[in-house]
């Protein structure tokens, strides 16, 4: 075989491997696009968590608020008792 023709075979063989190339580089810019379409949408991973601060009821925030009344007076209280024990 000549020299041109070798040289020939080789570039008919790196023509080939351009093309599978190009045809895996669009399949991937393909799925890129997929995914970030998802991800703008908010599909990845289900529940899309809300941006800015989150919001507590009046209800909410009058339970949290009794409870912590009523754990500070038992604090107090077993403070006095305490107290009360060493002023004996």
């Amino acid at each position: 075989m000549s020299w041109q023709k070798s040289l020939q075979t080789a570039v008919r063989t790196l023509r080939k491997e351009e093309t599978a190339l190009v045809s895996r580089l669009g399949k991937l810019r393909t799925k890129i696009q997929e995914l970030e379409a998802m991800a703008k949408e908010g599909d990845i991973g289900g529940r899309v968590r809300p941006t800015g601060r989150r919001r507590l009821s009046p209800a909410g925030r009058a339970a949290i608020s009794k409870a912590a009344k009523k754990r500070w007076q038992r604090y107090r209280t077993d403070q006095a008792k305490r107290t009360r024990r060493k002023a004996r």
